[in-house]
């Protein structure tokens, strides 16, 4: 796990550095040019590099081992830092609407040049690849903070694409265009940080992670074990804790029983991908307390 965590670190610092360069290129240029819609896609990108730095913490965070007041671990520190980025995408939302609306109110012409084009399909490019290798990397390590700043670069480009509609419209002369792409761009961002937040909340409000039919079918095949039911998961797909009822012979020992349920736990463990830990609870087969329900 602390490998896992180490290559989470590497990726976001990696994914800092290009959203920190996306973002001054854009600011700068947006600021001397007066386009709105540059400016709002800056402060999505400086955003971006602000939920890295959250990741980095979340993740620092989550390494740490198991203690008396954390027996479970803190690994829920990775979605939490999931959900602060999602409320940061908010917050830029509003901001950028807000100066939308100030825009309309006082209508403003962008310079608009060329090097206003390169600048911004320069840092699609960048935001482009900085999504496939986060991505790549977040499936491949199974975290949801990787994933979650991946679709929050991966807006990064439509936001872009965007305020190159912006720009095309302002050299046709008109200027309206600009706000009203800055307003696209919120919405973009609010839907970003819908998708985050969702995903987090699944996983903190113990949303079930796997199908109780394929443990079922993985534990009833173990040796000793009659039947199991009352199969519950929880986690997320690379953090999963699974508790469940087994039923065996009711005529075998204690000790019998305890070398059962220990086999299912390293089972589950052996053959699901991400089952960290397993809560086995014996009965006796053909007991009326110990029958599914």
């Amino acid at each position: 796990m602390f490998d896992r965590y180490r290559a989470i670190k590497k990726t976001l610092i990696i994914i800092l550095i290009a959203n920190l360069s996306v973002a001054l290129s854009k600011g700068i240029y947006g600021l001397t040019t007066n386009s709105l819609s540059l400016i709002a896609d800056a402060l999505h990108s400086l955003f971006d590099a602000s939920s890295n730095i959250i990741g980095l913490i979340g993740i620092r965070l989550a390494t740490k081992p198991a203690d008396t007041e954390h027996p479970y671990g803190h690994w829920k520190y990775e979605t939490v830092a999931a959900i602060v980025i999602a409320a940061m995408i908010f917050l830029t939302g509003i901001e950028i609407i807000e100066s939308a609306i100030e825009r309309f109110m006082t209508p403003q012409t962008p310079s608009v040049d060329v090097f206003s084009f390169i600048i911004v399909i320069g840092t699609i490019i960048i935001n482009f690849i900085s999504t496939l290798y986060e991505e790549r990397k977040g499936k491949a390590l199974d975290s949801s903070i990787l994933m979650a700043d991946a679709l929050h670069t991966r807006s990064d480009i439509f936001v872009s694409a965007s305020v190159l509609v912006s720009f095309t419209g302002i050299l046709l002369g008109f200027p309206i265009v600009d706000p009203i792409v800055a307003l696209f761009v919120a919405a973009m961002i609010f839907h970003t940080g819908i998708e985050i937040a969702k995903e987090s909340i699944e996983v903190l409000v113990d949303t079930s992670v796997m199908d109780p039919s394929e443990i079922q079918s993985i534990v009833n095949q173990i040796e000793g074990v009659v039947d199991s039911h009352k199969i519950r998961s929880r986690g997320q797909h690379n953090e999963i804790a699974i508790d469940l009822h087994i039923t065996v012979d009711p005529e075998i020992s204690v000790h019998d029983g305890h070398d059962i349920a220990d086999n299912v736990e390293k089972t589950l463990i052996e053959k699901v991908p991400g089952v960290r830990d397993v809560t086995v609870h014996i009965g006796p087969a053909g007991h009326p307390e110990c029958e599914e329900y």
